[in-house]
């Protein structure tokens, strides 16, 4: 390879990134930018924590998210004096050797292999990606996308070290995104099917397939062995991420999907008329491009499919950024040099004069998130967190812990945030203005920063900062939970834990909600829990009998209701739109509620302890008219009982806390840490068993009574893997460089 060549293509890959290189220190990052920049800067600060404590509440760092990007940005922000350094350094460093790879892996397949590069290098999609969508690893990904095919090439190959080679760049592409290895497998099977299919290759690809799980094992292993954790395993059941990762026709008619199409085109036409077109790549762009349409095809139907179903629909076309270079490589195969210069210039300008567009300047950081951040630092202690509302912009507010060395709950990437699905419910409520506090304080969020006029219930407002104001609360990082949610869940504007089980062990619980009908075992929990001095409050959804109280659905009829105790005509209607409403009523009870010879709502004692029945499907009821004396009356039968406790010593950090609490009684803490299968917590030294708290993903734990010793740790039993796996690369890595030193050239060809 000539080393002008060689400066060019170096020069292209550096140019493309420079302002990002000199952007500010805390630059303004478009897109997901900023969030893929927090993990660069928390790797150079702390290094690789497998629980991290900025983002949500707690968050696995790199768990559902590829390293690779992360690793070498680290190393380069190291190196070069900051985290946006860094960041570009590793893009430029990465479309720099994907250009080399496409260069090797043509000249292997004798093509055209000069200008397809440069094409490769200054195509409009990858550069969309990396600035406008500001996704850092997928950008990287697309930039090494050709030394996936060349590694496959290499299959074919009889010497060791180009096997070894191979591994090595396969395992590079999948560990900087993993969503980009089927389309480009599917794109190596189909380019390379005859050769594939040999026994002797096949045999290479499964020793080169044993390297590359050694070479990875230390983030897969983990990340299959936690998939239950993550979010995108079906993207087309979230109709919000759905639609979001569609690409809308419209998007080729913008300047650049113009040009895209135009060097497309102009490619294409070239080949028919030498004819050298490969149909084969052409169908694949378009199918790529089709699949690319998501909400937008007219076959939604293959969004359901095993494989489609679990890649982002616009991600199809990260591999268009390969395959359009592939077609110009055809199309000017065997072509005179002047031709080809003219052509060649011509397809390289085509691709090139979107680049301005796509290359803006970086701004510092907004102002005003910047005066938020310093506010937030001046602020003592770290039992608390903070969330900026709304929710737009949150690749923004998630960057602000490196501002403010707080934790945010305006973390980023919902894929394997733990508590996520409460945090969802959160701003949900937060969005439709009806009370989130529960969730908030369940959060351990003391600062409340509104940039609309959402005002949360029982926050105080104290001032303005960046031209946002700044609601406050008292808050702990450890709460006692006196109830309990169990069955099926209903989210009330109450605080209470919920499990979809009932927990073997209910001390410290007060009362207990109990939403469906218990199977034989659950009940006889309950009725050692009731019998003990508990109050059940049971809210059966169909026939069924508990403790000698039989409940039988039938049509509830207002008209009939009539209590002592409550004001029935402020219940709501039992309507169902236009329908009558069905519920559960109640005999052998006594009434509180009466619906003529039936009982809606009644009480029972067991033991030391009081049963009450809600019927008419009461829980639903509540939540399904937003009844607020209804919601009372639920309140009223639990007991108004505080649990006094004394929380000291509190220490908390990157996969640890501890406390030390004294308390009169036995008691069930909720601990603001979002629950994780690899917590181990332990009480007075004995490890406890911990339980979710499904309502907001966080952690459940029993203590007794008087003083104890809370502590907890984050214990990754996968943490070896990566020494391993680091021992992995620098054996191969090692042998592969000796393999292919200058000395050792005569032995073969070069690459």
């Amino acid at each position: 390879m000539k080393r002008g060549y060689v400066l060019l293509l170096l020069a292209v890959s550096v140019v493309e990134f420079l302002p990002l290189f000199f952007a500010p220190a805390n630059p303004d990052l478009k897109g997901d930018g900023l969030g893929h920049l927090f993990k660069v800067h928390k790797l150079m600060e702390d290094g690789w924590e497998p629980w991290i404590e900025e983002w949500y509440a707690g968050f696995p760092l790199l768990r559902f998210y590829p390293p690779g990007s992360y690793i070498i940005a680290a190393f380069f922000g190291k190196v070069f004096g900051s985290a946006v350094r860094g960041y570009a350094a590793t893009l430029m460093l990465t479309a720099f050797l994907g250009a080399l790879a496409l260069h090797t892996y043509l000249k292997r397949l004798e093509k055209e292999p000069y200008v397809a590069p440069l094409v490769f290098l200054l195509f409009p999609w990858h550069l969309g990606v990396a600035y406008i969508e500001g996704n850092f690893p997928r950008a990287n990904a697309i930039h090494l996308a050709p030394l996936f095919l060349l590694g496959v090439c290499l299959l074919r190959e009889y010497r060791e070290r180009y096997l070894l080679l191979s591994a090595l760049s396969i395992s590079l592409v999948v560990l900087t995104h993993h969503s980009i290895v089927i389309p480009l497998l599917i794109l190596a099977l189909a380019l390379h099917w005859e050769s594939l299919t040999e026994l002797r290759v096949i045999g290479n690809a499964m020793r080169v397939i044993g390297a590359v799980i050694f070479l990875t094992a230390f983030w897969y292993i983990p990340f299959f062995y936690d998939r239950e954790w993550t979010h995108f395993w079906n993207i087309s059941t979230n109709k919000w991420l759905f639609h979001g990762y569609s690409v809308s026709p419209d998007r080729f008619i913008t300047p650049p999907g113009i040009f895209m199409v135009a060097l497309l085109t102009t490619a294409v036409a070239i080949g028919i008329r030498r004819q050298k077109l490969d149909t084969k790549k052409v169908t694949l762009v378009g199918t790529f491009a089709y699949l690319s349409l998501g909400q937008y095809s007219p076959t939604r139907w293959l969004y359901y499919l095993p494989i489609v179903s679990l890649i982002p629909p616009y991600r199809w076309l990260d591999v268009t950024s390969i395959l359009v270079p592939l077609i110009v490589a055809d199309s000017l195969e065997g072509m005179k040099p002047r031709p080809k210069a003219i052509a060649g210039l011509a397809l390289v300008l085509i691709a090139a004069i979107p680049t301005a567009v796509l290359m803006p300047d970086i701004e510092p950081y907004p102002q005003n998130l910047v005066e938020i951040g310093r506010f937030l630092r001046e602020q003592p202690g770290d039992d608390w967190r903070f969330t900026l509302y709304p929710l737009l912009g949150v690749a923004h507010y998630s960057y602000l812990p490196v501002l403010s060395s707080k934790g945010t709950m305006n973390g980023w990437y919902h894929e394997g945030n733990p508590a996520g699905d409460g945090e969802w419910r959160m701003w949900s409520l937060l969005e439709t203005g009806k009370n989130a506090t529960p969730y908030l304080r369940a959060y351990a969020v003391r600062f409340f920063i509104s940039c609309t006029d959402t005002a949360p219930y029982g926050y105080t407002y104290r001032h303005t900062v960046g031209g946002c104001r700044v609601y406050d609360s008292n808050v702990s990082f450890v709460q006692p939970v006196s109830t309990l949610m169990a069955g099926h869940f209903y989210d009330l504007p109450l605080d209470y834990a919920y499990t979809e089980e009932l927990p073997s062990n209910l001390s410290g619980v007060i009362a207990v909600i109990y939403s469906g009908n218990p199977d034989n075992h659950t009940a006889e929990n309950l009725w050692e829990f009731v019998k003990s001095g508990g109050t059940l409050i049971w809210v059966p959804e169909s026939t069924d009998t508990l403790f000698g109280v039989r409940a039988q659905v039938r049509p509830i009829n207002a008209s009939e209701l009539s209590s002592e105790v409550y004001n029935v005509s402020r219940f709501a209607s039992f309507r169902y739109g236009d329908f009558p409403w069905y519920g559960p009523v109640f005999t052998n009870v006594s009434p509180i509620v009466s619906m003529g010879k039936w009982t809606l709502i009644g009480a029972k004692q067991i033991g030391n302890g009081t049963l009450y029945v809600l019927g008419g499907n009461f829980l639903y009821h509540i939540a399904y008219t937003g009844s607020q004396y209804e919601l009372e009356v639920l309140k009223s039968l639990i007991p108004q009982e505080e649990a006094r406790i004394q929380i000291d010593q509190l220490v908390r950090g990157d996969g640890r806390y501890s406390f030390r609490i004294t308390a009169k009684k036995p008691v069930l803490l909720r601990v603001s840490e979002a629950y994780f299968p690899h917590w181990k917590v332990k009480v007075n030294g004995r490890e406890a068993n911990v339980v979710r708290d499904d309502r907001t993903g966080l952690t459940l734990v029993s203590v007794g009574a008087g003083s104890s010793e809370i502590s907890a740790a984050f214990i990754d039993p996968f943490i070896k893997l990566r020494y391993y796996s680091a021992l992995a690369w620098a054996i191969i890595a090692a042998y592969t460089l000796l393999e292919f030193a200058p000395m050792r050239r005569l032995s073969g060809p070069e690459l």
